[in-house]
């Protein structure tokens, strides 16, 4: 790790999708059997962080122009 840079991890979008989506699913099953939570409550959370991130704009979303209509 000479610049900081961490090559062990994924290497690729679909691979670190994969690799959120897993630890997400270890997440939520350790607080299922570790806590006294239900999933009705785990995913109101989830909904509220999905409407935190939607309002800070951290994400790229490409709108089709339809050259058409012009």
């Amino acid at each position: 790790m000479k610049d900081g840079f961490n090559f062990d991890g994924p290497s690729d979008f679909d691979e670190q999708t994969d690799a959120f989506r897993f630890e997400l699913e270890d997440l939520i099953n350790r607080y299922l059997s570790e806590f006294d939570i239900n999933t009705f409550t785990i995913m109101g959370a989830l909904q509220e962080k999905i409407i935190e991130m939607s309002q800070l704009g951290n994400f790229d979303m490409e709108v089709p122009l339809d050259d058409e209509e012009e």
